[in-house]
């Protein structure tokens, strides 16, 4: 006989079958009592570990939405610095070399210098 663990009914099937021969030695008033109980049982159990799954995933989805949303905010918010520092520099060349200077981090006259340099 094959076992068809694909679908709702094949799965109960199994279970089924397995518990019958677990509980073989108790006796048939307490087996069917006892079997239903454990069937109820086991397909609650299966229903809030699905319904456990489906918030996770939930939760997943949002948090990557909310990853997308804060990436794409940074590239425009980066897209917009470099706009920014493109008109600062071609707008720099109205100001004297000094005044240039004073808004360079230490590493930026450094490498400025080494291009005048070259």
């Amino acid at each position: 006989m094959a076992i068809d663990l694909d679908t709702t009914e094949g799965r109960k099937e199994y279970l089924t079958d397995k518990l019958e021969d677990l509980l073989g030695g108790i006796n048939d008033s307490y087996g069917v009592i006892l079997m239903q109980e454990l069937l109820d049982r086991l397909e609650l159990t299966i229903k809030d570990f699905n319904d456990e799954v489906k918030v996770l995933c939930a939760q997943l989805v949002k948090k990557q939405e909310e990853r997308q949303q804060l990436m794409d905010m940074l590239v425009n918010e980066g897209a917009d610095n470099f706009k920014l520092m493109a008109n600062k520099s071609s707008s720099s060349k109205d100001i004297p070399e000094d005044e240039k200077d004073a808004d360079l981090s230490a590493w930026e006259r450094k490498l400025s210098k080494l291009e005048k340099n070259k």
